[in-house]
C-alpha cells in the first residue's frame, strides 16, 4: 500500500545519528520542504532518498502562518503546510510543538521512536536491532528521551506478539 509521509528535520537526523535511515523504508515516499534540505545540509545529515517537493502559494502562506503564529522553525512549519499540501498520510517529526499543530489540522504524527516501532513490527527490524536502537536514541542521537521513555518502549517491544 502506498503511504506518503512529509518529514520535518528530526526524525532524518535522529534516525542518521543511529544509522538507521533505512526504518524510512516503512513508507513509500518521503518528502521533504526546501528548508528541511537546507537544515540537513547545514548539519551534514544525508537526507537519503526524500524528495524535495515545492510549496505551492498557499503552501507558502501557511508555512509563514504557522511560523509566525505558532512559534514553529521554517522547517517545521513549511513541512506541515507541505503536509497540507500533499494530503499526505503522516507527517513525522519528534518536536512537541510542531505535533500539536499538526493535529490541529488533523494530521496523523509519528515521531522516531514510532518509526522504529513500526519499522520493528513491520519486520524491517530484528527485536535484537530495535532494542539496540532505542538504546541508542538515548545515547548516541542529540533526540532528548528519557530513561523512562526508553524502559516503557523495551518493554513494549519486548511484549510484541508476532
Amino acid at each position: 500500500m502506498e503511504s506518503r509521509a512529509v518529514c520535518d528535520t528530526g526524525p532524518i537526523m535522529h534516525l542518521s545519528e543511529i544509522e538507521l535511515s533505512r526504518a524510512l523504508d516503512i513508507f513509500s515516499r518521503i518528502i521533504i520542504p526546501a528548508e528541511v534540505l537546507n537544515e540537513l545540509r547545514r548539519n551534514k545529515i544525508p537526507a537519503g532518498r526524500a524528495e524535495v517537493v515545492k510549496l505551492n502559494s498557499q503552501g507558502k502562506d501557511n508555512s509563514y502562518l504557522f511560523a509566525n503564529e505558532y512559534f514553529l522553525d521554517l522547517g517545521e512549519a513549511q513541512a506541515i503546510a507541505l503536509c497540507v499540501q500533499e494530503k499526505a498520510d503522516y507527517f513525522l517529526t519528534d518536536d512537541l510543538e510542531a505535533r500539536e499543530v499538526a493535529k490541529r489540522f488533523k494530521l496523523e504524527v509519528h515521531g522516531t521512536i514510532g518509526i522504529i516501532l513500526r519499522a520493528f513490527r513491520e519486520k524491517i527490524l530484528t527485536k535484537k536491532e530495535a532494542v539496540e536502537k532505542i538504546r541508542e536514541l538515548q545515547t548516541k542521537s542529540s533526540l532528548f528521551i528519557t530513561s523512562n521513555l526508553i524502559e516503557k518502549i523495551l518493554l513494549e517491544i519486548e511484549n510484541f506478539k508476532v
